[in-house]
């Protein structure tokens, strides 16, 4: 009856013992674990770091490609040979011919306008004349007709 009083007690002393091995395997794979991760900590480091150096190589690179870019335009711009110019100044040379024609068009519009204003001008200017100098002889012939002598301060 003892023996089986103490066999879970030693049981459990068994056991423990055998935690107490597993721990110590376990802090040894820990602490080859934290090794080995420390290893690949620094090496993740040195990956970031890297991948930095590169980040930043890389938009250097763009920086200066755009730079490089630009001058070139600009450079182009001042030639008279960039693309993009060469365009804007064909659309506003187009521009400009639509305008002077347009111009000219409105130009001659006028012109025939006022020819035809002075045309009309004229004829009422030369009606007006005419009717004018019917009435004057109609005058004259009626002064005659009455036989009575003219008086020179009626004209």
């Amino acid at each position: 009856m003892a023996s089986t009083l103490l066999s879970p007690m030693v049981d459990y002393y068994n056991d423990e013992e055998e935690l107490d091995s597993v721990e110590d395997d376990d802090d040894r794979s820990f602490r080859g674990r934290d090794s080995e991760e420390d290893t690949e900590d620094a090496s993740e480091t040195d990956l970031a770091k890297h991948d930095e150096d590169d980040y930043v190589e890389i938009k250097e690179q763009i920086y200066q490609d755009k730079l490089s870019s630009l001058k070139r335009q600009l450079q182009q711009l001042q030639e008279g040979t960039l693309q993009e110019y060469q365009k804007r100044m064909k659309k506003l040379d187009q521009q400009y011919k639509e305008r002077l024609r347009n111009a000219d068009l409105f130009l001659q519009l006028e012109t025939e306008q006022v020819e035809r204003n002075y045309i009309k001008e004229k004829k009422a200017a030369v009606k007006e004349f005419d009717d004018k100098k019917v009435e004057l002889k109609e005058n004259l012939i009626f002064l005659f007709s009455r036989n009575k002598p003219i008086d020179p301060l009626y004209f």
